[in-house]
């Protein structure tokens, strides 16, 4: 436990923020999930894909996996043709939600409300995926030595 800690205290701010969005998104897909198959067992297997996405995150970040931004691009798509389940959904229905305790928006503000924070979400949803690929990006590596490799 304490080496995992000490793995996620070495990431960056946002990779840490990012992996938190990650976390929660799991526990709330795995509670969607539970109901879905409790109840009408509708959305199921959109559930449990969007839950495998999370903790297939969630794991890889913690293993600073370069190439767990593919996974961060495709739940982006996934949600932007589906049920609109970003990673930061949750900090966006907040900001929505505070958004509407002080205005009483009409049906035109509703509409572009909509498109504003789905289009915001998704802008999020590939920085996410931006920000995984630069801090996990090996390119501290050194080139290969030219040792033993005759020169002509």
């Amino acid at each position: 436990m304490k080496a995992l800690l000490a793995r996620f205290s070495s990431f960056s701010l946002l990779v840490q923020v990012l992996w938190v969005f990650c976390f929660f998104g799991m526990i709330a897909q795995a509670c969607w999930l539970c109901q879905d198959l409790l109840s009408q067992r509708l959305l199921w297997r959109l559930h449990l894909g969007f839950f495998i996405l999370y903790t297939s995150q969630v794991g890889l970040i913690l293993v600073k996996e370069k190439w767990v931004c593919i996974l961060t691009i495709l739940q982006g798509m996934l949600a932007l043709f589906t049920t609109a389940n970003f990673i930061f959904s949750p900090l966006l229905r907040f900001v929505g939600g505070a958004y509407f305790i002080v205005t009483i928006p009409s049906i035109e503000r509703l509409k572009v409300y909509q498109y504003v924070i789905v289009s915001l979400a998704f802008t999020l949803q590939m920085f996410s995926a931006y920000v995984l690929f630069v801090e996990f990006n090996d390119s501290t590596e050194e080139p290969p030595s030219r040792e033993g490799i005759d020169t002509i």
